[in-house]
């Protein structure tokens, strides 16, 4: 019995051994063995305030334009449709899609359809002759700093219907812008 008590406190005390020589640490709290390490800092150097800045001018509003587009035709018409071009760069035409700011004096209906990427489509038509010269009068915004000018507007896709209902030639009417 006594080789029994013998062999446990032998294996106990090979046990205390161990975990005290595996390296508790013994809580120092120093990894390293070195102690502080001494890290220099930098000395606060003056600079002068800057000056305030120089004050940007902020572009204001652009102007508002009037473009006016004169349709006028050789032959008799039922209606009539043209895409005006504008460049975008310059500004837009007030309003977007069939809200656009246009309005006209014809007879008949009036559809119009500002598409945004330079193209505002206008059209007129009636189920009799259409009385010329018609005018259409749209608003125009004008970007800061930019001015639209009668030679930016164009006139494309141009389609007619003739007097009665047929197919009518593009070329028997003519559009003419101006901008006030």
């Amino acid at each position: 019995m006594r080789s029994r008590v013998t062999f446990h406190v032998l294996a106990l005390g090979v046990v205390v051994a161990f975990a005290f020589g595996a390296g508790c640490g013994g809580n120092d709290n120093n990894d390293n063995g070195g102690g502080p390490v001494a890290t220099r800092t930098a000395t606060p150097v003056r600079t002068a305030t800057p000056a305030a800045p120089a004050p940007t001018a902020t572009p204001g509003p652009g102007a508002t334009r009037t473009v006016a587009f004169a349709v006028t035709a050789t032959a008799a018409l039922d209606g009539f449709q043209f895409t005006a071009t504008y460049p975008t760069a310059k500004g837009s035409f007030t309003g977007s899609a069939d809200s656009v700011s246009c309005t006209t004096t014809a007879g008949g209906i009036f559809t119009k359809n500002d598409q945004d990427n330079g193209n505002l489509i206008l059209s007129v038509a009636n189920t009799s002759d259409l009385t010329f010269p018609i005018t259409i009068t749209c608003t125009f915004d004008q970007v800061a700093g930019q001015t639209l000018a009668v030679g930016d507007l164009g006139s494309t896709s141009k389609a007619a219907t003739a007097s009665g209902g047929g197919t009518g030639d593009p070329n028997s009417f003519t559009v003419t812008a101006s901008v006030s």
